[in-house]
């Protein structure tokens, strides 16, 4: 049986910037993406689609429609251009917006990088047609981001930001393949040969300050901080495991966890827990298999019962601790500590420890100095994640057993 005819076919975005509806195979191009002019210019269309049957008559145009148009919208309007208008950067950048949020759904800080990028791009080159655009209007805003305070390599990164666009473009037919490559013909910015400023390397934290904080923080984020500076892993990592991805099939407990930063690469994650992290962990285990381990409600819950404790009511006031809070705020805790809130909720223990300003990045690199001197760079690199190569099974194993080794020797609290 065939399909049924679309009582009204839908009317959708082009890569132009114009609004498309398609009909029996023929394209529509009504004008600028939701523009006034694009609507009426829809409703018209469709007004004969459905008096026709379901179709348009032979040898239609869509300019036969303008002076209906122009009595809807009170005034004239402008013929739409079709299939022959030329690509501009925006549709560039529109393009690779689209992609971004299926590619990097996972990455908060990669989709703000691609946002920032293409509104700079919008903003500065918007309107220039994509196969104008080369290597000095590229370094131009480049400029922009060493004059406005950037360190040289964010704004490499930024910089090859700006390829990937054309790469992705000329995938997409958009533009062709010497436009893409004269592009990376652009040095990327060079220590010592420009004004853009330098970032730190981050340094490791010293285990007593980690201690010092440690001592203001929830049981959940110290917890948190115990298995993180047994394990060196990412934060990433540490706020997604779940009872699930623990492997406690064997003598040592194996996170394996379902999404890390190289598992596009077909690398596997294998991060022992043992030792101090192991018991840190024992007690988070009870709970659904795909739960989150961490809860900041958890967090939350026990900040306010140490409140209430502390907590004096004078005699002549009736209200119980508490009762003036908010029933239904509208920032609610997560199911999950992200590692922005892990972060953040590490800096405000440390300010109130009255100890130096630390990252828990510096707490991976803490445990990965440790283990180097005691082990090797070899086994430094097991625990850590930090091969290139993707890992075979059989080289998976060995590299368990490397990492296994390290792990015992990690700092604890």
């Amino acid at each position: 049986m065939a399909r049924p005819k679309a009582k009204a076919p839908a009317r959708r975005y082009h890569i132009s910037g114009k609004s498309v509806v398609t009909i029996a195979g023929r394209d529509f191009y009504l004008g600028p993406h939701d523009s006034p002019e694009s609507i009426a210019r829809y409703a018209a269309l469709i007004a004969v689609y459905q008096q026709n049957g379901f179709s348009v008559p032979d040898g239609f145009e869509l300019a036969s429609l303008d002076p209906q148009v122009a009595m809807m919208l009170g005034g004239t309007v402008q013929p739409t251009q079709q299939a022959d208008a030329p690509v501009l950067v925006r549709h560039l950048t529109a393009s690779y917006r689209e992609v971004a949020k299926t590619k990097y759904a996972g990455s908060h800080a990669e989709k703000h990088r691609i946002e920032q990028v293409c509104d700079e791009l919008d903003k500065h080159d918007g309107d220039l047609q994509a196969i104008e655009y080369g290597p000095l209007k590229m370094q131009q805003q480049r400029q922009r981001w060493i004059t406005s305070g950037k360190a040289r390599v964010y704004c490499n990164r930024l910089t090859n930001l700006i390829i990937r666009i054309w790469k992705h473009a000329v995938s997409q037919e958009l533009v062709t393949e010497p436009e893409w490559r004269r592009l990376k013909a652009v040095e990327p910015l060079r220590e010592g040969q420009t004004a853009a400023p330098e970032t730190e390397d981050v340094k490791p934290v010293a285990i007593e300050v980690v201690r010092s904080t440690a001592a203001e923080l929830s049981p959940v984020l110290k917890a948190m901080v115990r298995i993180h500076a047994g394990t060196g892993m990412r934060p990433a990592e540490l706020c997604r495991m779940r009872p699930c991805d623990i492997d406690r099939s064997g003598t040592e407990w194996i996170y394996r966890p379902e999404k890390h930063k190289t598992a596009k690469r077909g690398k596997k994650k294998a991060v022992p827990i043992v030792g101090d992290a192991r018991e840190a962990l024992t007690d988070y285990m009870n709970r659904p298999a795909d739960a989150y381990c961490f809860s900041p409600r958890e967090s939350v819950q026990w900040f306010r019962a140490k409140q209430a404790a502390s907590r004096t009511t004078p005699k002549n006031q009736g209200n119980r601790p508490g009762t003036n809070r908010k029933a239904n705020p509208k920032k609610q805790p997560g199911e999950q500590y992200t590692p922005t809130s892990y972060r953040q909720s590490i800096q405000r223990a440390a300010k109130r420890a009255n100890v130096e300003h630390w990252t828990p990045y510096q707490l991976r690199h803490t445990a990965g100095t440790l283990i180097r001197e005691a082990l090797g760079v070899e086994a430094a690199q097991a625990l850590l994640g930090h091969s290139r190569a993707s890992m075979t099974e059989h080289y998976a194993k060995q590299t368990e057993a490397k990492a296994i080794e390290a792990a015992k020797v990690a700092p604890k609290l």
